[in-house]
């Protein structure tokens, strides 16, 4: 009985960390850029935090300088006035103003119903025909929370997509018929 008893407590606490570790928000993912920039940000940036910080932001030039000496106030950033520039150019240009900021706070919500595949293609028929031709789309192949971070960044940029709940039902079908795991 009482090993019973330890059974529903270490469940309870699975359970509980389990769902709040799932409820952890999104965060974008921002790809390393190429060329000198890409040596800079190793140098000075990702020793302390990573680049998808940047995304939730939607600067011009003189606002990421504002924002870069804030944050850094304090500390030993010693960026060259050319890699300082560099670096200035790639954020007012990659998340300047013109550009959607990634939301600071998206919780997937759990769904119990999921869309079949009429349903799944209907939706990608309206939606991102919008902005893509649909053989963009069929050619990607990602994981679930890839899907769900290309899907959001899609919303912010002005997709029109359903409630929070029927893009999760597309971002599962997406990562189901469009896996980083298909081969062809």
């Amino acid at each position: 009985m009482r090993w019973l008893g330890y059974k529903i407590i270490f469940t309870a606490f699975a359970v509980f960390f389990g769902l709040h570790a799932f409820a952890q928000p999104i965060r974008p993912q921002v790809p390393l850029p190429d060329g000198p920039l890409r040596n800079i940000i190793l140098k000075n940036c990702v020793s302390c935090h990573g680049i998808d910080d940047y995304a939730f932001n939607a600067l011009d030039k003189v606002k990421w300088t504002e924002l870069l000496t804030n944050l850094h106030r304090g500390m030993e950033v010693n960026l060259s006035g050319h890699d300082q520039a560099l670096l200035l150019e790639y954020l007012s240009t990659t998340f300047g103003t013109e550009s959607a900021p990634f939301p600071r706070e998206y919780f997937p919500p759990e769904i119990s119903t999921f869309y079949g595949d009429e349903e799944g293609r209907s939706n990608l028929d309206v939606i991102c025909t919008e902005c893509h031709e649909l053989d963009r789309v069929y050619e990607t192949r990602a994981s679930l929370a890839r899907w769900r971070v290309l899907v959001v960044e899609m919303r912010q940029r002005g997709a029109s997509l359903p409630d929070d709940e029927n893009m999760e039902r597309l971002i599962e079908w997406l990562s189901r018929v469009q896996s980083a795991n298909l081969f062809e």
